[in-house]
């Protein structure tokens, strides 16, 4: 094996997080005879004005694929298409010179197509930032790397998502960097110290230079709009920073470990280290007196045939700096926990709903939820890129790997306009095991613990509702934004997923998809949610109080198995 330098390797993490995306589902699942065999996914990449961006490099990947993707370019009038693709669930991204993708308000949660499907594809001119490095005499700092750090998106809001890696660039012969492809939002500027890409250069072990002169308390901050350029220069302060430094038990069968340093309070490492298995440890240098937390990541070395690598994670050390190096800090990993099971598909003889399109396997995707108080203290925010979903194989069984201790809920996404989800489950003990409602509760993952025997069972008979809010003649319309959908019947009134929402469009028309078949009552409100969260054990309250209402207003719907009910019109 080739030893790894360890300058190269500290940012060795980053690119395998990438990999593990891009390799961590199961394999296509076969096809059956009437299934198409191959289709299309076309669209159009647009700046944010809407105008055509033509030359774009456009790639469409598979999520339960194990391969790179397919890429195509977008022609003069920005439009692209990819042909051949076999079904699946894909994510679609463009990237061009000078051109970002705006923030995801969630990027934790990607989109997904499906063949036969048309998009669009909005790019943002990106931003600069320039300006010169300069030492206390007025000289230029040379091939010191200067750091362009988000701290508040567009919207002002704390972005959620690792940007490093594309925001450091080298200052010139002249002192001079510049950092384009910006993202709009603010920013706060630095040269010099530890970081996750390689710099050769000694101005590593200095503590960062904030601009203009400064410590991060007291750094200034940039804003950064779409294609325009910022000027701010740093005073190089030239302060020799201490060091943090230790070692990781490696376990058997691995390469190396990273380990990633946070501020205390902070959830986004800002500097990564690599200690290859031939290595003695790790160190982090240019570290300022504070409090810091330290995280290591082990990943095991898999058969060619594994889709998705075993990681470890250590407990985080919280380590302080104060006025002098810090060494001896021992961190040990242990396998992050698992969750496997299956999803079931239970069809039905009603003839109203023969011949109707089964979900398949290769478009289906779970997803992991967490309460949003454990995802606000999340101190391993790069693992959750890992961690959040999986696809089922063909017999419909899946494995959640790699997942950190907390409480989950299971979000499955299919694609088939006559089925509906029925239940989430986990049965436990023996010898007459315990079934427990999955949907309703949340699911409580321990340390290292591998759970099993979840069923995920999808339901055929679904039905759907489109219709428009009317107000009677004569009467005043009500601020509704939100129509809610609660079980009639009384058996099913504990049933989470007979309960539905849906935001009511400034034309005043709603859709329902997926329903299960039965008896509902209407309700309009103003309150603003999602549905998932109305799911969740914490908004039982919520849902009995709307239930309660919708007792009261006694507007009651009918569905049958697969009926679409078009053109439907609730009176107000």
């Amino acid at each position: 094996m080739m030893k790894i330098s360890k300058l190269i390797a500290a940012s060795n993490f980053v690119i395998l997080v990438y990999v593990v995306l891009c390799a961590q589902q199961p394999a296509p699942t076969p096809k059956k005879p009437d299934e198409p065999v191959t289709g299309v996914i076309d669209g159009k990449v647009v700046t944010e004005s809407g105008q055509p961006l033509p030359g774009a490099s456009v790639l469409v990947r598979a999520v339960n694929s194990t391969g790179t993707g397919r890429s195509t370019t977008s022609d003069v009038d920005g439009n692209f298409r990819v042909t051949g693709l076999e079904p699946a669930l894909y994510t679609i991204n463009a990237n061009a010179l000078i051109y970002t993708t705006p923030l995801p308000s969630d990027p934790l949660t990607p989109t997904y197509y499906r063949i036969g499907e048309t998009v669009r594809l909005e790019m943002v001119r990106g931003g600069a930032i320039t300006g010169t490095v300069t030492n206390s005499l007025g000289e230029p700092v040379v091939a010191v790397r200067v750091r362009a750090t988000m701290i508040r998106d567009a919207q002002g809001a704390i972005p959620k998502i690792l940007s490093f890696g594309l925001t450091e660039q080298p200052t010139d012969d002249r002192g001079i960097y510049r950092i384009y492809g910006l993202r709009p939002g603010t920013y706060i500027v630095s040269a010099g110290g530890t970081g996750f890409a390689p710099s050769f250069n000694p101005y590593e072990s200095d503590v960062p230079t904030f601009a203009p002169s400064s410590t991060r308390d007291t750094a200034a901050e940039v804003v950064v709009r779409s294609g325009e350029d910022s000027t701010i220069d740093i005073r190089y302060r030239g302060e020799p920073g201490h060091t943090i430094s230790g070692t990781v038990k490696l376990a058997t069968g691995t390469q190396g470990a990273s380990i990633s340093l946070t501020q205390a309070g902070n959830t986004v490492p800002f500097a990564n280290s690599f200690q290859p298995e031939t290595a003695r440890g790790f160190s982090f240098n240019g570290l300022s007196d504070g409090d810091y937390d330290v995280v290591a990541q082990e990943v095991a070395v898999s058969p060619a045939s594994a889709t998705i690598p075993v990681f470890s994670v250590s407990e985080p050390k919280r380590v302080s700096v104060k006025g002098a190096d810090v060494s001896g800090i021992e961190l040990s990993t242990r396998p992050l926990s698992s969750i496997s099971g299956k999803i079931a598909l239970e069809p039905t003889k009603e003839p109203e709903c023969q011949g109707k399109r089964p979900p398949l396997f290769a478009e289906t995707i779970v997803r992991l939820q967490r309460p949003e108080k454990e995802t606000d203290k999340e101190d391993l925010l790069v693992l959750r890129f890992i961690s959040g979903s999986a696809s089922p194989d063909a017999t419909g069984a899946f494995q959640l790997r790699n997942i950190i201790p907390g409480k989950y809920q299971f979000e499955p996404r299919f694609y088939a306009r006559y089925w509906y989800l029925q239940s989430i489950t986990t049965t436990s003990g023996t010898p007459k095991p315990q079934r427990f409602d999955a949907a309703a509760n949340w699911t409580t993952v321990k340390s290292g613990e591998q759970v099993s025997n979840l069923t995920i069972t999808l339901a055929q008979g679904a039905a759907s509702i489109r219709g428009r809010v009317v107000v009677p003649e004569g009467a005043a319309a009500a601020p509704a934004t939100s129509l809610y959908l609660v079980p009639a019947e009384p058996d099913k009134a504990n049933d989470v997923l007979r309960y539905f929402m849906s935001d009511i469009g400034d034309d005043q028309t709603f859709t329902f998809n997926n329903l299960p078949p039965g008896r509902y009552f209407t309700y309009l409100d103003t309150r603003t949610t999602t549905l998932t969260k109305f799911r969740q054990p914490e908004a039982a309250p919520d849902r009995l109080k709307v239930r309660k209402s919708a007792e009261t207003k006694k507007n009651e719907v009918e569905l049958k198995p697969c009926q679409n009910l078009a053109d439907y019109q609730l009176k107000q």
